[in-house]
């Protein structure tokens, strides 16, 4: 099973461990062969896993040191390393990339998705599910917008027709 893991090739398993290639091929489309090779994944994953974790946690260390003490620069006129503090970009993405994967970790939001509608549009929408629930017309974008500027008054403009507010006007004397 390992060696055909190593390999990937059952005709090469075949040979190198002296098991007919029928009988390999039969095996594999066994049910126990599949758990057998999951149960090998898992164990060579897990070792990976250790050893990455403690590559990150040694890299971790030696960043807070940078961060406490200065990273080694060399100095021309002394011909010598000398420790300096970090710069602040170099900090900023220190931060940034920790602070991610931190987020990601504690499975919360790394960024914020900004809504792109304006209020002028939400306005529209309600205004279109109000009409329809009260069986009327829809507003035009145009009249909300109106509103929204102060321009629309709809007692003065929906409820007094057009042809009344004329007649007064025109009937008013000088």
């Amino acid at each position: 099973m390992v060696t055909y893991l190593a390999l990937g090739n059952l005709s090469e398993t075949s040979k190198i461990i002296n098991v007919p290639l029928p009988t390999l091929s039969k095996w594999k489309q066994a049910d126990w062969w599949k758990e057998l090779v999951d149960d090998i994944q898992s164990g060579e994953n897990q070792r990976s896993d250790n050893k990455m974790t403690k590559v990150i946690d040694r890299a971790l260390d030696i960043l807070v040191e940078r961060l406490e003490q200065g990273d080694y620069q060399y100095d021309q006129k002394t011909g010598k390393l000398i420790k300096v503090p970090l710069k602040a970009r170099d900090l900023e993405r220190i931060s940034s990339g920790l602070f991610d994967k931190r987020q990601l970790i504690r499975k919360q939001p790394t960024n914020i998705k900004v809504d792109s509608v304006t209020q002028a549009d939400r306005l529209l929408k309600l205004a279109e599910q109000f009409a329809q629930f009260a069986g009327q017309k829809i507003p035009e974008e145009k009249v909300i917008n109106e509103y929204i500027e102060g321009e629309y008054d709809p007692v003065v403009d929906d409820i007094i027709p057009e042809e009344i507010t004329d007649a007064i006007h025109d009937e008013r004397k000088t």
